[in-house]
């Protein structure tokens, strides 16, 4: 990152100046023509990393903390991303009644989501 970005800013210009106006969103708009995305909002892709985020595990409370956001009701948006989860946790939870104890489960089950 360091050597396409300034130390106090992600993205400048070729001689290491701040951007000037809204050359940014112009590189993004030539991007997102050139790969044929042209629906695509620079703010689709700050929706598209929370929804990632979320997917990962991340809480509330984290999604909150990574866009500023003050509200709850702000932050859920994001939270349909673990809603397709529903199905994957009732067949754990199948699976800990079957065997009795989280000790005799499959590794699988005990190890999901942990790296």
């Amino acid at each position: 990152m360091y050597e396409y970005a300034g130390k106090d800013r992600l993205f400048i210009s070729r001689d290491g100046s701040p951007l000037r106006g809204d050359s940014l969103y112009q590189a993004f708009v030539r991007a997102r023509t050139k790969v044929g995305l042209d629906d695509l909002t620079f703010h689709d892709l700050r929706h598209t990393g929370q929804t990632l985020a979320a997917q990962t595990g991340a809480t509330l409370a984290d999604l909150m903390k990574r866009l500023g956001h003050s509200s709850m009701a702000a932050v859920r948006r994001y939270l349909h991303a673990v809603d397709g989860r529903d199905r994957e946790i009732a067949k754990a939870l199948s699976e800990l009644a079957a065997h009795g104890d989280v000790a005799r489960l499959p590794r699988r089950i005990t190890t999901h989501g942990q790296s």
